[in-house]
């Protein structure tokens, strides 16, 4: 079965000035990114049938990322093309004490146009998992399409996807944020944070602690990504630790991307009965596969052109 990712479509801009933060740097590298854009061609590289929707301008940055999602086996009879609006552009860089710093530019952005009369005609038998989240829920009308989208596919008995991939300086208001936040989390089946993420939206420091106060619904998943640590797992309280691989790290942008699409691609073809019956050590499995993809991203310079096909992932030598 298929898998319709939704959200915002961009162009990375990274430094290439180790450790001077944004004002001080001089040399940017331009790279097709947007977190859910970035699973999308993930688990079509994968070789997952995989759709992407979105609003993509018609600028020059837009045209090109529409020919790459074609051009990465990425079906775009749902990416639709938008005139007199703008690509969303960002920012990133590490400052001195390793931080990274992010900046968007998304006055005008196509992908924050997103009605819902653009979804009237979707073709919700087609798909067997909706994944959505990031920077797309911030801006509307895009933000209230999407969730309506995810309603719907929760009434129609398919399994839902959620990344909120938190990116703290376009928030205006944090309470509200995550409150709606809190309230996909309630009813979405599969849930991937980073251990940040976690931090923010329970603004606890204990990861296992951060999870128990969420309010995941029985038999639902959460993953939670570790930076080298790996990964973890949790199911109707069972938590387990999943080690990650030992490379040697070039950068780490779409290194949760690629986790994420890494989890979608195992759970693709699973029937609702069938995701609700999944034990945790398969999970343990699917996670371990999940760490495989994102350290081999790590090895990389590029967000979605780093993401790695199924023969790359089982043929790299870890250290």
């Amino acid at each position: 079965m298929a898998i319709l990712c939704a959200g915002e479509i961009l162009f990375d801009f990274i430094s290439k000035s180790p450790n001077k933060g944004l004002g001080e740097s001089g040399l940017f590298e331009k790279r097709p990114g947007g977190s859910p854009f970035n699973v999308a061609v993930g688990l079509a590289k994968l070789g997952a049938d995989v759709s992407f929707l979105t609003k993509i301008a018609q600028d020059q940055f837009g045209k090109f990322l529409f020919e790459y999602l074609k051009e990465n086996g990425v079906n775009t009879d749902y990416s639709f093309r938008a005139e007199g609006l703008k690509t969303c552009l960002a920012f990133a860089a590490v400052d001195a004490q390793g931080k990274a710093e992010y900046e968007f530019y998304r006055d005008d952005a196509a992908d924050t146009r997103l009605e819902l009369k653009d979804i009237a005609n979707l073709q919700y038998e087609k798909f067997n998992i909706f994944h959505f989240g990031s920077i797309a829920l911030i801006d509307e009308p895009t933000s209230s399409t999407l969730t309506r989208l995810f309603d719907n596919f929760i009434s129609r008995g398919l399994l839902t996807s959620f990344d909120p991939n938190v990116r703290k300086s376009l928030l205006k208001n944090r309470e509200s944020y995550n409150n709606l936040v809190k309230s996909i989390i309630k009813k979405v089946d599969i849930l991937k944070m980073s251990d940040d993420d976690l931090f923010y939206i329970t603004e606890k420091k204990d990861v296992e602690e951060a999870i128990r106060t969420l309010s995941i619904k029985e038999g639902s998943i959460l993953f939670v990504t570790l930076g080298s640590e790996g990964s973890l797992v949790y199911k109707d309280g069972i938590i387990e630790r999943v080690p990650g691989y030992k490379v040697k790290v070039v950068e780490t942008v779409g290194c949760g991307d690629s986790f994420m699409a890494g989890i979608l691609y195992k759970l693709r073809d699973l029937s609702k009965e069938d995701f609700y019956s999944i034990s945790v050590e398969e999970l343990v499995d699917y996670a371990n596969f999940a760490n495989k993809c994102a350290a081999v991203v790590a090895t990389k310079q590029g967000a979605a052109n780093a993401m790695p096909t199924l023969s790359e992932v089982r043929q790299f030598e870890f250290l």
